[in-house]
């Protein structure tokens, strides 16, 4: 039988293999070797283990390295490296923890660099910036869509809790593997293995062995090591609040020109522009980018110019009667900044229900990415709100879902929405707009069953099955 994972084949899809692993010429080779030193290894050689902070960065002169899965599966390759590759992802740019075991397949000498050095290099070298960065993202991109990472979700399509850690780490693009109760054979022999039962459920393993029954988004970032190559206690030149599209550009901005910058996320890097599935009218980009890919971009961007971002970190205070300034988070010391930008962005507006809160992540959801979009296939959904975030999400879901209604409390869309948005929603037959309409009722029992609306003008409720 064929490998059901078999390693990335250098000669399918060139153009994508080469910008993913490319050789570096002998004057490219050469001018990073001037930011590091040379290193000889024997067959082997452990590099870099999976799961260990991943600072080093190595260049191929002579011999080979194999880049494998990491420990407690079935060993896999995941990639060979020869003369003139390298190793490394984004990851490393942030200082985060390893996904893979990377080891000397061959003796030979190569060239190591350590993450400081590695961000000088690509601060200073524009044209092996472009290469070292473009393969960093591509190889983060190839791990995700493999699974190749140290974490097992097992929950349940219809939990909340499951819901919000699959966004949790979807959107700070953290490669793992989904086992769904409902859906999925041999959930009882995984169950058993790890002592949990149902009712623990969402339950995160990471590693292999590290059990959190239903944790907080800040304890899966403690265990993930997300933030452990930041000193909080560091005192900062600019501490930005907020990771959204302003908060990232301020800390580009401000790090490209040489500043300490330090950036708390509540959540993950992007807000709410990060949970769209396309945007269309954001300079540069002409055929439209997704909001998480927009965001990853950005992030990436922050960590080559030597910015930090803490991540699941809220800001709880801020403490301005003397210099430094500090800020309070949660589960922490508080972070000293000579000078702070509040880019906190906003926040989801809700319906005035008593039971609203019953049904958020199990009917009721703020944002229309893929997870979402999964939950909702072939259904019949139901839109609310006349701005591009609504657009955005109701021509995404006509997609791939039943029919979509979308309700608006005006009049229509020309005030609040832009012009190739309403074009788009004109000509999709399976959206309906519904004007001078409000949710007045949420029904149902475990999950949202029924929704029931009424038009402002003419007094008419509409009672709806979802």
């Amino acid at each position: 039988m064929p490998d059901p994972d078999p390693p990335i084949q250098l000669t399918s899809i060139a153009s994508a293999a080469e910008r993913m692993f490319p050789k570096l010429k002998p004057e490219q080779i050469e001018r990073a070797a001037a930011h590091g030193h040379i290193r000889r290894v024997q067959e082997g050689e452990v590099l870099v283990e999976a799961g260990a902070q991943n600072t080093r960065f190595f260049i191929v002169r002579t011999g080979r390295l194999e880049i494998v899965r990491p420990p407690g599966t079935d060993e896999h390759l995941v990639a060979p490296l020869g003369p003139g590759q390298f190793t490394g992802e984004t990851s490393m740019l942030a200082g985060r923890r390893g996904l893979v075991r990377i080891r000397a397949k061959e003796a030979g000498e190569l060239i190591e660099l350590e993450r400081e050095q590695l961000l000088a290099l690509v601060q200073t070298d524009s044209e092996l910036s472009e290469i070292l960065m473009r393969a960093f993202i591509l190889r983060r991109v190839e791990l995700i869509a493999r699974g190749y990472g140290d974490v097992v979700l097992l929950g349940s399509m219809h939990s909340p809790g499951t819901l919000r850690i699959k966004e949790f780490l979807t959107r700070n693009n953290h490669p793992y593997s989904y086992i769904d109760l409902d859906r999925d054979s041999g959930v009882q022999e995984l169950l058993d293995r790890f002592h949990v039962s149902v009712q623990d459920v969402p339950v995160v393993i990471c590693g292999g062995d590290v059990v959190l029954r239903n944790p907080s988004n800040d304890q899966i970032a403690e265990y993930l090591g997300f933030n452990d190559a930041i000193d909080q206690t560091q005192l900062r030149d600019v501490v930005i609040i907020g990771a959204g599209p302003a908060g990232l550009a301020a800390a580009v901005y401000g790090a490209s020109e040489g500043l300490d910058v330090l950036v708390l996320e509540s959540n993950a890097p992007g807000g709410q522009a990060g949970a769209s599935s396309k945007i269309e009218n954001y300079l540069g980009f002409p055929t439209g980018i997704s909001g998480q890919d927009l965001a990853g971009r950005a992030y990436s961007q922050v960590h080559k110019f030597g910015a930090q971002v803490m991540i699941a970190k809220s800001a709880k205070r801020l403490k301005c009667d003397g210099k430094p300034y500090a800020i309070d988070i949660n589960r922490g010391l508080p972070v000293p900044a000579r000078s702070i930008i509040i880019a906190t962005g906003a926040q989801y507006r809700r319906l005035s229900l008593e039971n609203l809160a019953q049904f958020e992540g199990n009917g009721v959801y703020y944002g229309a990415t893929f997870v979402e979009s999964q939950l909702c296939a072939g259904e019949e959904v139901i839109v609310i709100g006349g701005g591009n975030s609504a657009g955005q999400a109701a021509v995404f879901l006509a997609q791939t879902t039943k029919h979509v209604y979308l309700l608006v409390r005006s009049s229509g869309l020309a005030d609040s929405m832009s012009r190739y948005l309403i074009r788009r929603i004109e000509e999709t037959p399976s959206i309906t707009l519904l004007p001078h309409t409000e949710v007045t009722a949420l029904e149902g029992t475990d999950r949202l069953e029924r929704v029931r609306w009424q038009n402002s003008k003419t007094g008419k409720v509409e009672t709806h099955e979802v």
